[in-house]
């Protein structure tokens, strides 16, 4: 009977390193933009995290940007340059934006920069 209650609590320890619990996730969903490839959240999807407070380099979606979910508790401002140089578009916190061509930012995005971190907490 000792032995079976040691594995029962061996496996239940095994599950709780395993997962990962909703306030947890729900940090994790609060520190970072998102940008797509296409409008309304479609194409390629790429997520920034505010570990840094900046991005100088977009990688695949440079200059290919045309919506943004910014999850975060901060402002992010997205640059037309690279090393946050060029014409300023600021996300707001906890906004979003489904089509970047109503605002002239379209498939224009090189940099961005998170206003503070952590980003996480209002």
């Amino acid at each position: 009977m000792k032995k079976l209650a040691v594995a029962g609590l061996a496996l239940a320890a095994s599950f709780s390193v395993l997962t990962v619990s909703p306030a947890q996730a729900s940090l994790a969903d609060r520190n970072l933009i998102t940008l797509w490839q296409h409008d309304d959240y479609q194409g390629t999807r790429k997520d920034y995290t505010c570990v840094t407070l900046g991005h100088e380099n977009l990688g695949t979606l440079e200059n290919q940007a045309s919506s943004m979910a910014n999850a975060s508790y901060v402002g992010v401002d997205l640059y037309s340059g690279d090393n946050f140089t060029g014409v300023r578009y600021y996300a707001a916190p906890r906004s979003n934006d489904s089509d970047f061509t109503n605002n002239g930012f379209d498939n224009t995005v090189e940099s961005l920069r998170f206003r503070k971190i952590p980003c996480d907490v209002p």
